[in-house]
């Protein structure tokens, strides 16, 4: 009875052990938050972050996501200032926990991403920017908004090189058992950015620099086809005269890219590796010098996906006569998508190391038990629980900006100098209604003349 019982708390301790928070992500306190924002309730979302940050649901290893949320929200509800100081921390956090990822990539390699501190994405770092620049305009400090948006491009072309160091640091660790290749981006030029420039240049009648965003505005669209896979909006295809007074519109709808688990197995052989994967990360056997045949680990990995939008068209009104249509620039999700494969490399193979090495542990210390336990029915449980232990220990890391909108849509349109009444109509299937945004007696003059609106559904 004494060894039923050691054997029952041993099986006890493990499974309990492995339901550690630390090594799953947390995202159920994130559901009203974003129920709120659909709603256009960004107070009550707000409060939410607030309540979950002072609950511990934003751990210390989390606090990047924690200023990218609150950030967010403040920019939702027109508070800039607070907005561009959690932005900021969240940047300076990005990317110094970064800097520190690749001084200690290699003691990293056996580490579940999910006790890992959170350095943001790719795509996280570059939209700080971009809303970091969105505030400035609306604060009119079209200076300090350029400087935000110049600092887009420069970290997308600079991202190769800071991950070939990365890779480089992990591939010579002693716990390495695959070649890691660094995955050029491919991507360095986002049209979002490049258009904000053009308005902000314009308004500061620096119209040559003016016109050079726009150009590079339509290179995006012609060098990245696969991302900017619908035609460029007029406001951009369409150059304006630099003395007419002119209404832009900014919109932003639907629910941001989100990330799910992608679950795979392995199967070993003598010196290699095949890797089940539905989601074709890996097609071929991978060498791994030392394995033996036999073996069969799953484990899972992050996926980012687009949940789409209930929004078809958005139209503008200026005192109750249409304008026209908003239209796509830019669909944040494909950006994130396409960013997110400088690290999907380098995660699905640490990943793949991590299994094989721990899996091996597991089924050893799962062998050592079920001898210890005498064989038979607590034998067998015992092999079950390091299973189960190993299994719950693998969970992928599904952290990233919720908060974030979808798609980006622009507009430009002439009017008479003065004050109008503007309306923003997100509309949907069959034509519903679903959302107006009202901005009354909205000053129209020389200069940029943006109004910004959401609707996160």
């Amino acid at each position: 009875m004494k060894r039923l019982t050691k054997i029952l708390l041993i099986l006890v301790t493990i499974i309990i052990g492995t339901g550690c928070s630390s090594l799953r992500t947390d995202t159920q306190f994130y559901d009203p938050v974003l129920q709120q924002l659909e709603r256009g309730n960004y107070e009550a979302a707000a409060k939410y972050i607030t309540d979950a940050a002072a609950n511990d649901h934003y751990s210390d290893k989390d606090k990047v996501l924690e200023h990218l949320d609150k950030g967010i929200l403040f920019h939702y509800q027109g508070e800039y200032d607070k907005s561009n100081t959690e932005l900021t921390e969240a940047e300076n956090l990005i990317d110094d926990l970064f800097t520190k990822s690749i001084s200690k990539g290699a003691a990293s390699l056996l580490l579940n991403d999910n006790a890992l501190a959170y350095d943001g994405e790719v795509y996280e770092d570059i939209y700080i920017n971009i809303f970091k620049a969105l505030n400035y305009i609306n604060l009119a400090k079209t200076d300090e908004a350029y400087v935000e948006i110049k600092k887009v491009n420069v970290k997308l072309q600079s991202l190769d090189n800071k991950y070939e160091s990365y890779v480089e640091e992990l591939n010579e660790s002693e716990d390495a058992k695959i070649d890691i290749n660094a995955i050029p981006i491919e991507y360095y030029n986002n049209a979002l950015a490049n258009y904000l420039s053009h308005l902000v240049f314009r308004a500061d009648d620096e119209y040559d620099n003016s016109r050079i965003s726009l150009e590079q505005t339509m290179d995006a669209f012609k060098q990245y086809p696969h991302i900017y896979d619908f035609p460029a909006p007029t406001a951009v295809t369409n150059t304006t005269n630099e003395n007419k007074s002119l209404l832009n519109i900014l919109a932003f709808a639907g629910p941001g890219p989100q990330k799910e688990a992608v679950g795979a197995r392995i199967s070993t052989f003598d010196g290699f590796i095949m890797v089940s994967d539905p989601s074709n990360y890996w097609a071929e056997g991978i060498p791994f010098p030392g394995i033996k045949g036999g073996y069969n680990f799953k484990f899972s990995f992050p996926k980012i996906y687009e949940p789409g939008s209930f929004v078809e068209r958005i139209e503008i009104f200026s005192d109750g006569r249409k304008l026209g249509e908003a239209e796509l620039i830019e669909n944040l999700a494909k950006v994130a998508e396409k960013t997110f494969q400088a690290q999907k490399g380098v995660t699905f193979f640490k990943t793949i190391t991590r299994a094989v090495v721990k899996g091996l542990a597991s089924n050893q210390l799962g062998k050592k038990l079920g001898k210890e336990a005498g064989g038979g029915l607590l034998g067998g449980l015992a092999q079950f629980a390091t299973n189960v232990a190993f299994d719950a220990t693998e969970n992928a890391d599904l952290r990233n900006w919720r908060t974030l909108p979808a798609y980006s849509f622009v507009a430009e349109f002439e009017l008479e100098p003065g004050f109008h009444n503007i309306s923003i109509r997100y509309i949907g299937d069959g034509g519903k209604l679903l959302y107006e945004k009202k901005v009354e007696k909205f000053r129209v003059n020389r200069g940029l003349n943006l109004i910004e609106s959401f609707y996160l559904n």
